[in-house]
C-alpha cells in the first residue's frame, strides 16, 4: 500500500510541475509576442520619423533656395508643424521603449 500511495503522490507532483511549466511557457510566449508587437511599432515610428526629417529637410532647402533667411526657415509654419510631429513621435517611441523595458524586467 505504501508503494501505491508513493506512486500516486509522485504522479500528482509530476502533474503539478507540468502544469506550472506549461503556464510559465504560455506566459513567456505572451510576453514575447507583446515585445514583438512593440518592436514592430517602434519600427513604424522610426519610419515615420525618417519621413518627417526628410520633409523638414526638403522644405528648408526649398526655402533657402528661394532666398529665405535662416530665421524665416525656422519660423515657417510648416516646418514648425513638422517639428511638433517629430517631438510627438519621439515621445511615443520613448514611452514604448520604457514599456518594453518594464516587460523585460518582469522576467
Amino acid at each position: 500500500m505504501g508503494l501505491l500511495q508513493r506512486l500516486k503522490h509522485d504522479l500528482k507532483t509530476g502533474l503539478a510541475t507540468l502544469r506550472l511549466g506549461t503556464a510559465y511557457a504560455a506566459n513567456r510566449a505572451l510576453e514575447e509576442t507583446e515585445l514583438l508587437r512593440m518592436r514592430l511599432e517602434v519600427c513604424k515610428l522610426d519610419q515615420q520619423l525618417s519621413d518627417l526629417y526628410k520633409d523638414i529637410g526638403e522644405r528648408a532647402v526649398s526655402m533657402k533656395e528661394r532666398g529665405e533667411m535662416a530665421e524665416r526657415v525656422l519660423a515657417d509654419a510648416e516646418v514648425t508643424r513638422l517639428v511638433r510631429e517629430v517631438q510627438m513621435l519621439r515621445d511615443a517611441r520613448r514611452k514604448l521603449e520604457m514599456e518594453m523595458e518594464e516587460i523585460r524586467n518582469e522576467e
